[in-house]
């Protein structure tokens, strides 16, 4: 499989180093520049040629970080693909929207985080209540919310902080 994996990169490096001469030769060194998309691939490029000589890299810092460099390959699928294209758009005009909904789940999650850990703080580990899963602290408190809303135990947890303080657990889950 690693020799298939790395038959295939040679194979792609040569590929697009071949596309990138051609562009060269074909554009004029000039007005190849011009255009952002060869400059992208002309970044792209080389540093899967240096990736490719990995004792080279070695010496100066770690070769996974050129490796990365490979993913980058497909974003050159954006300038070809209209309908991806238009995906990106979409999601790059909703950024801000995204950005204030997150902000709205992040205020709520902190409040119910708050509250959790006046009402809860002091519940006793149970059958899910335990040291990954309290309200004894903030960010212990912020995760047990988080993998409550996943869906995950929820109503475990709620059941042994109902144990420990009554009927306002409930309110306080089914609110959440």
């Amino acid at each position: 499989m690693t020799v298939s994996l790395e038959r295939a990169n040679y194979f792609f490096v040569v590929f697009f180093f071949g596309e990138m001469i051609m562009k060269l030769t074909g554009y004029g060194f000039k007005y190849y520049w011009y255009i952002n998309w060869n400059k992208f691939d002309f970044i792209v490029v080389q540093f899967s040629l240096i990736a490719l000589n990995e004792s080279m890299v070695d010496a100066y810092f770690n070769p996974t970080v050129l490796r990365i460099i490979r993913v980058a390959r497909l974003l050159r699928m954006v300038k070809t693909n209209k309908g991806l294209k238009t995906l990106l758009k979409t999601l790059f005009l909703s950024i801000g929207n995204i950005l204030n909904s997150a902000a709205l789940l992040m205020l709520i999650f902190f409040t119910f985080t708050i509250a959790g850990m006046g009402l809860f703080g002091k519940v006793p580990d149970g059958e899910f209540i335990d040291h990954n899963v309290n309200f004894r602290s903030f960010y212990i408190s912020m995760m047990t919310l988080f993998r409550a809303s996943t869906g995950e135990s929820w109503n475990g947890i709620m059941h042994d902080c109902r144990d420990a303080t009554g009927f306002l657990a409930i309110i306080f889950w089914m609110l959440f």
